[in-house]
């Protein structure tokens, strides 16, 4: 087995060392152990992870409206945060479901219909999705000591991988919707843009909304 450090593998995955370095945090990828003081991976992982497809947003259509935007969470490592209405913030491999449902559906700020209305929120950590929510519909608003207004959605979680190499749905009971939408999405690439978490993408609109295939 060939091995390959985390930063020769950012290079070749035309990724930043620390987005990389995030996802190997987060449990997903198979650390090998270390060289010279460097995290490494096996070289054919990162191969493989290479020639992982973009979503293909022509292929997702939003489940509740007609718009052709889509909220994406673009989220860090979990950590524990003093708040009792959740005991992390963020993704890692290892959290339970119950934990990881209640880390990524809020609180967030921003306009929270804009955010709910294709009833679909990837999650991604360093430009990958890792989980995916749905069945937003309705939201909890409290304001911050800082003037900001956040939002916390009603949200099932329809999938989450703990491997970036084997991207395999750990929810296996769920809705046909649901399971069929985290399929798409899961371990794909998704590029997103924004100066917080929420960042938001163009989905094609050219069929109808009750469709969603990933093929």
């Amino acid at each position: 087995m060939t091995l390959i450090t985390l930063q020769q593998a950012a290079v070749h995955l035309g990724l930043s060392s620390p987005a990389l370095r995030k996802i190997a945090d987060a449990g997903l990828l198979p650390v090998a152990g270390q060289h010279s003081d460097k995290l490494v991976i096996p070289t054919d992982v990162a191969q493989r992870i290479r020639a992982r497809s973009a979503v293909a947003l022509h292929h997702l259509l939003p489940t509740t409206t007609g718009s052709a935007t889509m909220a994406v969470l673009r989220v860090d490592v979990a950590k524990h945060v003093p708040d009792e209405d959740r005991p992390f913030i963020g993704f890692h491999a290892d959290l339970t479901p119950a934990d990881l449902l209640e880390a990524l559906r809020g609180w967030w700020v921003g306009r929270p219909e804009k955010i709910a209305q294709a009833g679909i929120l990837p999650v991604t950590l360093g430009g990958f999705v890792v989980a995916v929510l749905t069945g937003l519909s309705s939201w909890d608003t409290k304001p911050t000591g800082n003037g900001l207004i956040r939002h916390r959605f009603d949200a099932r979680l329809a999938g989450y991988i703990s491997d970036l190499d084997a991207t395999i749905n750990m929810i296996t009971v769920g809705t046909a919707d649901d399971l069929r939408i985290a399929e798409i999405l899961l371990g794909k690439r998704l590029q997103s843009t924004s100066g917080g978490p929420i960042a938001y993408v163009t989905v094609a609109t050219h069929q109808p909304t009750s469709e969603i295939s990933g093929h």
